[in-house]
């Protein structure tokens, strides 16, 4: 086994990252078609193929990380592109494997992507009752969260003395208080999966169902792990939480491009 590569081994793999870096280059400002072709071409080329698995597996994910982040930048996806997308990762390498377990904030913000271009999934075997042309969008696991004051017990001063046995005495106000708020924080006060239909947002959780009609829907306040709902038929607008980070953006995104469908 040898510990160091020889002159003639750096030169090529430097070669072969200058082909790498020079491929995203121009994949990253070409047309959609124009990449596919460089793709092919490039999975082909010395650069891709003189390299060791290791060393393609390297150049290959940053060069994806780079790529994905340009073209993403904009979070929006077309077709064409997302096609173009598929083949730059086959091109480096980056299969679904690796595409999940190496790049797992990527899915999340192609959903985004999707969205804002308009494509919406459809889930055929929903968990909810769907109503008369509604379809289902988007269904993920959530948690309905509370608001609950946190209180803090404050004594009180100390009062007269006075026996009530031999030997006993009793302070008044010694133990005497009263309990104030000091704040808040969100509880978890429900669990149940939150769905996105063509028609409304429904929350089917274990002890509580809400369902929040686009008709009735006033603003939606957006964050990294979840979304507030805010209704003109609600007095307190439900918060729902999710698990995984960034998918308040992809519910957003999902929930925005079905409202703009709604009310074409």
């Amino acid at each position: 086994m040898r510990f160091f590569k020889s002159k003639e081994e750096k030169e090529q793999i430097g070669a072969a990252h200058s082909e790498y870096d020079d491929f995203v280059r121009r994949a990253e400002t070409g047309e959609p078609e124009e990449v596919r072709a460089l793709a092919v071409k490039f999975k082909a080329s010395p650069a891709h193929t003189s390299l060791s698995d290791q060393e393609r597996r390297k150049c290959g994910g940053s060069a994806f990380r780079a790529y994905a982040d340009n073209v993403l930048a904009d979070d929006h996806l077309t077709i064409d592109e997302e096609m173009a997308f598929k083949e730059v990762a086959d091109a480096l390498d980056v299969n679904q494997e690796a595409f999940e377990s190496s790049f797992r904030d990527l899915p999340l913000r192609m959903a985004v992507a999707r969205a804002n271009d308009g494509r919406l999934s459809i889930i055929e075997q929903a968990k909810i009752m769907t109503k008369k042309n509604e379809v289902v969008h988007l269904e993920v696991p959530a948690a309905l969260m509370k608001e609950v004051a946190v209180r803090e017990w404050q004594a009180g001063s100390s009062g007269m003395s006075f026996r009530i046995a031999k030997g006993v005495s009793y302070r008044v106000g010694q133990t005497r208080g009263k309990s104030v708020v000091v704040g808040t924080e969100l509880q978890v006060e429900d669990s149940g999966v939150l769905s996105v239909t063509s028609q409304r947002v429904v929350y089917m959780g274990n002890r509580k169902t809400i369902d929040v009609p686009f008709a009735k829907m006033v603003n939606i306040d957006v964050f990294t792990d979840g979304i507030r709902v805010h209704a003109s038929n609600r007095q307190r607008p439900p918060l729902f939480k999710f698990a995984e980070n960034m998918m308040g953006d992809a519910v957003a995104a999902t929930l925005n491009a079905a409202v703009q469908r709604f009310n074409e």
